[in-house]
């Protein structure tokens, strides 16, 4: 080798003086001799696992589980009884029911005709507002019906009869005079001076479309043909309504007359009067308006249904509308 291995250290002096021998440790710390350890208690040992063949023991009041099994098949746990499900339900509360005490009979205390002579003055009131009253009264139905059964009777059977007498010369004279300066007729001035009123021509239209169903006319020319009257018709239409949509119940033409129209379900009456009207005119175009529409109702619900010739003779009543007859 090329180099020199250096020499292995020497203790140096002094050292090996000491003590050759190490302490001993000990593995375990162990008491010293005069400490004495208390022996603790032993458990008890466990009994052994009960076999098959011998089986572990039980109190005595208790039965052995293996002698109280089934050895077969175990049957199904049958449901409880009814009765034991309604004892486990709470108790509902019974109310006791109240017994109406036994009425015995005897006389009762106001009979039928008790009760006829306590309602007797009741339905008296009631009948007598009924057939008197201003408003919605019979005589509202009844009164129209009347008066245009007897103008049918006496128009037919009594054309000549005149509730007045012939006017008097003073009088004749101061007419015809004044009927030759505004160029009409003795009997216009006569008319008009004892206020008379006719209805003169009554048009029968649907309400929707204001078109015309019938028409009556005193004039036989006009009264047989529908085309003369349909100028005035559509004219007088125009006018039937205001500028809100709202149906005029009348109105006055330039001619000294004037219109009155009634409204119903179905049509309208347009009644064209001359001279001055009176109330009772109103009545008597609602009365044969009403009657018109109760005839007709189903034929007026079926659209296109031709009623010109067959309302005419309805319409034609409504031409005897009129003050009694003068004797000019």
């Amino acid at each position: 080798m090329s180099a020199t291995l250096t020499p292995l250290p020497s203790p140096k002096a002094g050292i090996s003086g000491g003590s050759g021998t190490a302490p001993q440790w000990n593995v375990l710390p162990f008491p010293s001799p005069d400490f004495s350890e208390v022996p603790k208690a032993t458990p008890k040992p466990l009994p052994a696992w009960p076999s098959a063949e011998t089986p572990a023991a039980f109190p005595q009041s208790w039965p052995s589980p293996l002698s109280t099994m089934p050895s077969g098949n175990i049957a199904p746990i049958a449901e409880a009884p009814v009765s034991m499900v309604e004892e486990i339900q709470p108790a509902t509360v019974v109310r006791p029911v109240a017994v109406a005490p036994v009425v015995e009979e005897s006389t009762p205390d106001f009979t039928d005709d008790d009760l006829r002579l306590a309602f007797g003055p009741i339905v008296e009131e009631a009948v007598r507002n009924t057939v008197y009253a201003r408003e919605n009264g019979i005589d509202t139905h009844l009164e129209p019906m009347l008066r245009a059964t007897i103008r049918r009777a006496l128009a037919e059977y009594a054309p000549a009869a005149r509730p007045f007498q012939p006017p008097g010369a003073l009088d004749r004279f101061v007419w015809h005079v004044q009927a030759l300066f505004t160029s009409r007729t003795y009997e216009d001035i006569f008319f008009e001076k004892t206020r008379r009123f006719q209805v003169e021509e009554v048009f029968l239209l649907d309400r929707a479309t204001l078109a015309l169903v019938s028409f009556a006319s005193c004039d036989p020319a006009r009264h047989a043909s529908a085309r003369r009257v349909n100028g005035t018709v559509q004219r007088l239409a125009l006018q039937l309504r205001d500028d809100s949509g709202a149906l005029r119940t009348s109105f006055d033409l330039s001619d000294r007359r004037s219109v009155i129209s009634r409204e119903g379900r179905h049509v309208i009456l347009m009644s064209l009067v001359r001279g001055t009207p009176g109330e009772l005119v109103n009545a008597d175009l609602e009365f044969a308006l009403r009657r018109i529409e109760d005839h007709f109702r189903e034929r007026f619900e079926q659209h296109g249904s031709e009623l010109l010739l067959t309302i005419q003779p309805f319409l034609e009543d409504c031409l005897l509308i009129q003050a009694p007859a003068s004797a000019a």
